[in-house]
């Protein structure tokens, strides 16, 4: 196990922590709009701004890098998201 740590937006953005495993996570939250973008960060698709050259751009302006093996699974995710809203 491993501690993950939440960034959460609520009025101010708050962090939040617990000990589990990425892998169980994803698979729990998966079904709820979350994309793996990379090993480490597991994002609500509702806060993706946009996918674009291998990273993903947040509602609040944050950048992550996306891996190239993960981008166009990544992409694909965000735009069936997109969809559902």
């Amino acid at each position: 196990m491993h501690l993950l740590e939440f960034h959460v937006m609520e009025d101010t953005e708050k962090v939040y922590t617990m000990y589990e495993t990425l892998n169980v996570l994803d698979d729990m939250l998966s079904e709820n709009g979350f994309i793996r973008t990379h090993q480490s960060y597991l994002v609500n698709a509702k806060h993706i701004k946009n996918v674009v050259r291998c990273k993903v751009i947040l509602s609040n302006g944050v950048e992550l890098s996306v891996p190239k093996v993960r981008y166009t699974e990544v992409r694909k995710k965000f735009i069936a998201c997109q969809g559902e809203v």
